[in-house]
């Protein structure tokens, strides 16, 4: 499958796949951590570190470039991440229920991450079989 949008759109493209990845593993992978430094010293000065991300200063014109599936993807992937940064800087919950409630959340973060993966793909012309750019009327996908 080729795709057929500008360097441009699949440069955009590319950084809020990259972006999306990052976040997601952090989230999900550092898990232990960031709710144990929680948990230990009731402080939430590390939270930043764990939500950041690019797309909260995405410019409106760079989302245009994406379709509309695309930028779907993109709000119900980042409303979860939102929704979960505001849990964990206002909550008074004890550990134990931190950890139980971020379980639900992460599990519904990843449906959202696995679509929004197969969204850009799809739109990036990344096959589920061979994740190689085929970018129409470029020779070298070098040049994202």
């Amino acid at each position: 499958m080729k795709s057929k949008l500008d360097i441009e759109s699949l440069r955009v493209l590319m950084i809020l796949k990259l972006d999306a990845k990052g976040l997601f593993e952090r989230i999900k992978e550092r898990e232990r951590e960031y709710v144990g430094v929680f948990a230990q010293k009731r402080t939430r000065e590390h939270f930043p570190a764990v939500f950041k991300t690019r797309y909260d200063g995405t410019a409106l014109s760079d989302l245009k470039k994406c379709s509309e599936d695309v930028i779907i993807g993109l709000d119900q992937f980042h409303r979860v991440v939102d929704e979960m940064r505001w849990y964990l800087m206002i909550t008074e919950d004890m550990p134990a229920t931190v950890t139980d409630k971020l379980e639900s959340m992460i599990h519904e973060m990843e449906e959202n991450y696995d679509m929004l993966m197969l969204l850009i793909d799809a739109e990036l012309g990344i096959s589920a079989k061979r994740e190689e750019i085929q970018i129409v009327g470029e020779e070298d996908a070098g040049q994202l």
